[in-house]
């Protein structure tokens, strides 16, 4: 069995290739030149320097390989200009649709694609499944559902069954995003709950997530599907600052901002924004996404994949502090 990866440097990758390893599946990755390879990595797997816009640099990739996972892709940044929203299409759809053609050229069998629960275009106030519609709001999430549609159709093509992996959002050790930003907010005493802070929302460990990779890679799927994965269990805002206070070893807990206090605080600086054409630390989209609950249902990829969530929220976070705090202290912030 043989299998290759595409952007397993991060977050969600590094324990995918882990658990790749230990179950004896040899692995190929694909870093762009500049990449740092993790030293645990460089003995043991074995390491493709390309890109997606290299069909030559995708074929060393895949070939002879039974499962390809596409992690790689534009994410964590918000296009500004024209060119910048063009990278994205270049790197998430055309990119995929690279990765799809050596697929189907080297006879790959399955290819398991990372996607977002971002496609349905929700900050708050929804509960969604597979059945939901999707209405994608920003760049990034219009490129994902584009490269969804290329990994679903490509078995329709004579290529290799796809199965997408829909995720909120995710913590973990390597994590560049939303909780990386929580985490620092609250070691710096810089955070404040809106609202009671008893709203659900999904979130996805990125070891529970490579859980449910490697039973979309090796399991029983009948043909291309979607699937949303998270932790199956919602937390409150006050569960998830809990848990990252417990792992800091901190006694501080946020304070709490009455949310019509915090809704007319937002609209306020929406104002501004619009003004001074920048983003401030807070408006009405983060008052929403930090008060309302977004919640997604992980039953069909528990009954279909057989999906079992086996990490703990505590877990999830204190590996990503003990992670970043190090990294923070070298920093110097």
């Amino acid at each position: 069995m043989r299998a290759a990866v595409t952007g397993g440097t991060g977050c969600l990758g590094r324990p995918l290739i882990s658990k790749l390893l230990e179950s004896g599946i040899k692995t190929r990755l694909l870093v762009l030149t500049q990449e740092q390879i993790p030293e645990e990595f460089k003995q043991q797997v074995e390491i493709i320097y390309g890109c997606l816009d290299s069909i030559d640099d995708l074929m060393k990739l895949v070939v002879n390989c039974d499962v390809v996972f596409h992690l790689a892709g534009k994410v964590h940044t918000v296009p500004k200009t024209p060119n910048e929203e063009k990278e994205f299409y270049r790197v998430n759809v055309d990119g995929t649709r690279n990765l799809v053609s050596a697929c189907i050229d080297s006879g790959v069998k399955r290819i398991v694609f990372y996607s977002t629960v971002g496609v349905y275009g929700k900050d708050g106030n929804f509960h969604g499944d597979e059945r939901s519609k999707c209405e994608p709001v920003s760049v990034y999430a219009k490129t994902k559902v584009k490269a969804e549609s290329i990994v679903l159709d490509c078995m329709n093509n004579g290529g290799p069954l796809g199965v997408i992996l829909r995720l909120p959002v995710v913590y973990g050790a390597f994590d560049k995003g939303n909780v990386h930003r929580l985490i620092r907010a609250i070691r710096n005493k810089r955070f404040i709950i809106f609202g009671d802070g008893l709203s659900h929302r999904s979130f996805i460990s990125a070891l529970n997530a490579t859980e449910a990779a490697l039973c979309a890679a090796f399991g029983d799927v009948p043909e291309s599907s979607v699937f949303c994965i998270t932790d199956d269990n919602d937390y409150t805002m006050m569960e998830f600052v809990e848990s990252i206070c417990n792992a800091l070893q901190t006694d501080w807990r946020p304070t709490h901002l009455s949310l019509s206090i915090a809704t007319r605080i937002g609209k306020i600086a929406d104002s501004f924004e619009n003004i001074i054409h920048r983003s401030l630390p807070i408006n009405s989209s983060i008052v929403d996404k930090l008060s309302s609950p977004l919640t997604f249902s992980c039953e069909k990829a528990k009954n279909v994949l057989n999906y079992k969530p086996i990490y703990s929220l505590d877990r999830g976070i204190l590996d990503e502090v003990e992670w970043l705090v190090p990294k923070i202290k070298t920093l110097g912030n």
